[in-house]
């Protein structure tokens, strides 16, 4: 097994954005492409990632390999990963191979884990209302309240339109997107409204620079699903539960 994109950034933004959530994960090499889940100790979010073997510039796999890591090795090894570099994997037997080329190369090798598998609960939800926007767009909004020290985000669609009120005992900020405003690209759907916890929302968007756009479905008492889009058709989806209020 062997693959390689030339996009290492983007790779280690979606490493470090699962870190956030799950300590390790399982790499599923597919002859279709990368796939990971997983779910949170709170059981809060549920992660389900799919990247294409078309989002790769080398992608040499036969049947399907499993490969265990412990995100917060595998992120320290390439933290110093830049734009230039292109990174690889590889496995043999108990140990995965780590190679980074850029300026200079560099070659690493860590255990290959045997993670536990949790069962994951199902994901065919019908949601009514989604919207889609451009990325830069949720993570400078999500940025925002969290400078203001909010700790909650009120989704609420009404009339095509995507209010988010973020709040906490001191402090509320409402922000209204529709695509006459310029702040969605698409709108559809019938009115709902949800509470979600800012921290996992803002876990998400290291995303930012891997991500141009994405899109948001919920509902009244419904998990929230953000789809981070990827290149190729890849994804990085979140479904959030909703906070009790």
């Amino acid at each position: 097994m062997r693959v390689k994109t030339v996009d290492a950034v983007s790779m280690v933004d979606i490493f470090k954005t699962l870190n956030e959530f799950i300590p390790e994960v399982t790499l599923d090499f597919t002859e279709e492409g990368l796939k990971i889940s997983g779910i949170d100790a709170s059981k809060v979010v549920l992660i389900n990632v799919f990247l294409p073997k078309s989002y790769f510039d080398e992608y040499d796999v036969n049947g399907e390999e499993k490969v265990g890591v412990n995100l917060e090795d595998l992120t320290d090894l390439l933290s110093g990963v830049t734009k230039n570099d292109s990174l690889a994997f590889s496995g043999e037997d108990s140990m995965l191979t780590v190679e980074i080329e850029g300026e200079y190369y560099r070659k690493f090798a860590i255990p290959r884990l045997q993670v536990e598998s949790v069962e994951l609960p199902q994901t065919d939800l019908e949601f009514p209302f989604r919207a889609k926007l451009i990325t830069p767009t949720f993570t400078e909004i999500i940025s925002g309240f969290e400078d203001l020290g909010a700790d909650a985000v009120r989704f609420k669609s009404n009339d095509g339109k995507l209010t988010l009120t973020a709040y906490s005992d001191v402090v509320e900020s409402t922000i209204e997107l529709s695509t006459e405003n310029g702040g969605l690209l698409e709108a559809e759907g019938s009115d709902a409204e949800s509470v979600y916890g800012l921290e996992y929302l803002a876990n998400t968007t290291r995303l930012k620079r891997a991500s141009g756009s994405m899109e948001i479905r919920f509902g009244t008492q419904l998990p929230l699903k953000l789809r981070y889009e990827m290149p190729q058709g890849g994804y990085n989806d979140f479904y959030i539960a909703p906070r009790a209020e």
